[in-house]
């Protein structure tokens, strides 16, 4: 794992070496164990490396043999052995055993459909000196980052937005249309960043540089419809024999490697087949708060008991504002999700033994995992009953006072069900938290901003959803959470169900393997029950989650007390101060949970101090919010 920078310029100067080297030491937690170098002309690039792959001799940049390509990455290339026989009996030499030299000769052989071949989470920076053309992708399910900018007279590129600010041409201005997105989301969507001038290059992503053109493609797709002539024995085969393949590839590693076991199917599976992979017992960790009133502590017990691994349990009472303060650092921009906060301990707890962990991220929106897609399917459409309410609902929830039961649920007959699925009431209540005149300036709806007006179901009624929680939802939340609270501790994460072979055979079957009126993963569960104890399997009520209500109520009271007298908040123009007030008074009241929305609400109001602080000086206390009217 690393992390990457660099800048082209497209005036004929010369790059500034020192400048990339700025850029680097703003990712020196992604890649503590060395720093290199490249410069050629108009180009400069630079790499922060964390040494999984061939510790001594994987040095980057790396080169072909005459040393006309120059590669820099973020990630692994899972299948680099593979690749490396069949290069070398097309008569290609390779200097290191790393990873990463793969890249430079697929380019050689293959030109810019290299990255077809590679199986890996990766974010990469190739440059083609005799074409003068620089090549950036990112893997197809988007585990890596990768930020850029257009500037006059240049194209600045890195791993974390850090790095792209340290070019003092590029406008901290925020995106209006950003933010709106993420007060109702949760997460900003690609290719959008909170910065109006910084672009983040979508999952499949690829960049082209040359000429003093630019241009953007993707390089792979999901498969668009289920196939209901494959056999549901053979499918089931063909899903273990993946699996268990993925996670091989994703252990090999020349540092120590363990995994993350929360109890749900999905990293117990993981950890169950890295025991059949391994001769040595598998390191486990596992964290719990004190606080909870549910634990998932049970089920990885069993777990960890079955395959006698070595287990590593940590029962966190946190300091709920420091750690917001850790957690808020580590993003550049706001981020609406709250289990960050266990993300970041477990990577923290696991960091102390490891240097590389597995995990089971991507189960849930692949194989059904989540409640809300049997909500979804439990819905009935009613498409014309729905435009019919659309406005009555609108107004029924204007004119209902805050507190009134049932409000959401009036607003939320009017509403499709792919605005349901994707929003819920999230959007009118974003609309309601943020002022007239911010409003003016955002141009879109969520889902018109995203392109998503369109869900077709191509016959399989859960394909629409999973299909937007594998473009959105997974890149923008998920996986960037795991990235960024992994990489804050220098410890690379792997997600076996990310293989992109499981992910296409997932896209292919029908809803009905995966959802029952009474479980879900049913098939994950078909294939692999044998090796988990029962009560993983067992369907469960509700799971892990962090006190974060209490947290408000307690130990967070004064920040949001904080909030309500905000005069940076109020001064800024973006918001309605009475709602964010009433927010508050409802949550501390007990009159309603209003977690989730305070958490964005405060996690974007501390951002922006730290910003306005930061060591950067006056570049940044100069930085504008938005030019209102």
């Amino acid at each position: 794992m690393c992390g990457i920078c660099g800048v082209l310029l497209e005036t004929g100067a010369t790059a500034e070496r020192a400048f990339v080297e700025r850029m680097c030491a703003q990712i020196v937690h992604r890649g503590p164990d060395e720093e290199g170098m490249h410069s050629d002309g108009e180009l400069a690039l630079g790499i922060r490396r964390l040494s999984i792959i061939d510790v001594e001799g994987g040095t980057q940049p790396i080169y072909n043999e005459d040393r006309s390509v120059c590669v820099v990455q973020n990630g692994e290339i899972y299948n680099f052995h593979e690749l490396r026989s069949r290069l070398e009996r097309s008569g290609h030499r390779f200097s290191t055993r790393s990873d990463t030299e793969v890249i430079v000769h697929l380019y050689e052989e293959h030109g810019l459909s290299f990255v077809d071949h590679l199986n890996g989470m990766f974010a990469i920076a190739l440059w083609d000196a005799p074409r003068r053309r620089l090549v950036l992708v990112r893997d197809r399910l988007g585990q890596k980052p990768l930020y850029y900018a257009r500037v006059p007279g240049a194209l600045i590129f890195g791993s974390e937005l850090k790095s792209l600010l340290e070019y003092g041409g590029i406008s901290r201005e925020i995106d209006p249309q950003a933010l709106y997105d993420y007060f109702a989301l949760g997460y900003i969507p690609q290719p959008r960043s909170i910065y109006s001038a910084v672009k983040k290059l979508p999952p499949s992503g690829r960049l082209i540089a040359e000429s003093g053109k630019v241009s953007v493609d993707r390089y792979w797709q999901l498969p668009a419809s289920v196939d209901r002539k494959m056999p549901k024995a053979e499918a089931v085969q063909r899903l273990r024999r993946l699996l268990l393949d993925s996670v091989r590839l994703r252990m090999i590693s020349d540092v120590p490697l363990g995994a993350f076991l929360s109890g749900g199917v999905d990293s117990s599976i993981t950890v169950a087949l890295m025991a059949q992979a391994s001769r040595e017992p598998v390191k486990t960790f596992f964290i719990d708060f004190d606080e909870c009133g549910f634990s998932e502590r049970e089920y990885a017990r069993a777990v960890a008991k079955r395959y006698r691994t070595e287990h590593h349990e940590l029962t966190v009472k946190p300091q709920a504002l420091e750690i917001l303060d850790r957690v808020i650092s580590q993003f550049d921009e706001p981020f609406g999700d709250s289990s960050a906060i266990p993300t970041f301990y477990v990577s923290e707890l696991t960091r102390r033994y490891v240097t590389v962990a597995l995990s089971g991220d991507g189960g849930d929106e692949s194989f059904g995992g989540y409640r809300r897609y049997r909500v979804i399917l439990n819905r009935r459409e009613q498409p014309v009953v729905r435009t019919l309410l659309r406005y009555p609902a609108r107004i029924l929830h204007g004119v209902l006072p805050r507190r009134a039961p049932g409000r959401r649920y009036f607003r939320s007959l009017g509403i499709s069900n792919a605005e349901y699925y994707a929003l819920a009431t999230r959007e009118l209540e974003a609309r309601e938290l943020l002022s007239r005149d911010f409003l003016k300036q955002v141009e879109k709806s969520v889902l018109a901003d995203l392109g998503e007006t369109d869900w077709p179901s191509n016959g399989d009624p859960l394909l629409p959803y999973s299909r937007f929680d594998l473009k959105w939802y997974l890149p923008d939340d998920i996986l960037t959470k795991v990235d960024r609270m992994s990489m804050a501790h220098s410890l690379e994460v792997r997600s076996p169900f990310l293989d992109y072979r499981v992910v296409e055979l997932a896209a292919r079957m029908p809803a009905d393997w995966k959802i029952n009126r009474r479980d879900s993963k049913v098939i994950l569960k078909e294939a692999f029950g044998s090796e988990l104890p029962s009560s993983v399997l067992a369907p469960r009520k509700r799971g892990f989650s962090i006190p974060l209500a209490n947290w408000f109520r307690n130990e967070l009271r004064p920040a949001l007390q904080e909030l309500r007298e905000s005069s940076a908040l109020a001064g800024s123009g973006i918001f309605n101060m009475d709602e964010i007030r009433g927010l508050i008074d409802e949550h501390l009241s007990g009159a309603r949970n209003r977690k989730s929305e305070l958490w964005r609400i405060l996690f974007f109001a501390r951002w922006l101090e730290l910003q306005q602080t930061s060591s950067k000086g006056a570049r940044v206390a100069e930085y504008s919010l938005v030019t209102l009217d």
